[in-house]
């Protein structure tokens, strides 16, 4: 693979991502592809014999950083509630540097729909969920949150309000640092669930 052919083929998948985020699925083709990135359609037809292909590639780029960021909070040292934090600032920055990517998690119902990208998003989504779930878990074990509170419940409350903070951003209601405001949350919802073995706040 010759280093243009790398950058050509990464310009065409972030050229996809910025249309996705600026006017939906529906939008994308090869045809709105080709304008946006300066590219000849006949050029596109050399990396992705169609669009489902493309976005293949793109459902793969956006989970690309999964394994590396649970590999790395694994590896930290300090309380499992330390490691939540961690793992949901390390989403915040990376979605704090690339908005646009974010924005996928608003369209996963029809990548859902689309049988090329259906098994991928249902893995990336479930990894997430279960990885949360675990680290929850081990927090209610260690004692480090409170009794009665449900690891899985924890862990929808996690991702559910990082998918909010992106939507209220498309709909304008909130225009300040995405990544800032989701460590807030996280902050605030640990002292919640904390217990005073935890060291309550972090």
């Amino acid at each position: 693979m010759t280093e243009s052919f790398i950058s050509t083929k990464d310009r065409i998948i972030s050229t996809a991502i910025d249309i996705i985020s600026e006017s939906g699925l529906s939008n994308l083709t090869t045809k709105t592809i080709s304008v946006k990135a300066n590219l000849s359609e006949p050029l596109l037809y050399r990396f992705y014999g169609d669009i489902d292909e493309l976005l293949v590639d793109v459902v793969n780029y956006y989970f690309r950083f999964d394994k590396g960021i649970r590999k790395t909070i694994q590896a930290k040292e300090g309380t499992n509630l330390e490691k939540i934090r961690a793992y949901v600032e390390n989403y915040a920055i990376y979605y704090e540097n690339y908005y646009t990517l974010s924005t996928l998690m608003l369209q996963y119902e029809e990548l859902l729909h689309n049988p090329a990208t259906r098994e991928l998003v249902v893995a990336g989504a479930t990894g997430r969920r279960e990885y949360v779930t675990g680290l929850f878990a081990a927090a209610l074990d260690a004692g480090e949150i409170k009794n009665g509170l449900h690891p899985a419940n924890l862990a929808d409350v996690v991702h559910g309000y990082i998918r909010a903070a992106c939507l209220k951003r498309r709909f304008g209601a909130q225009r300040g640092s995405l990544g800032k405001e989701i460590v807030i949350f996280i902050d605030h919802m640990i002292r919640l669930i904390s217990t005073e073995k935890s060291g309550g706040a972090l």
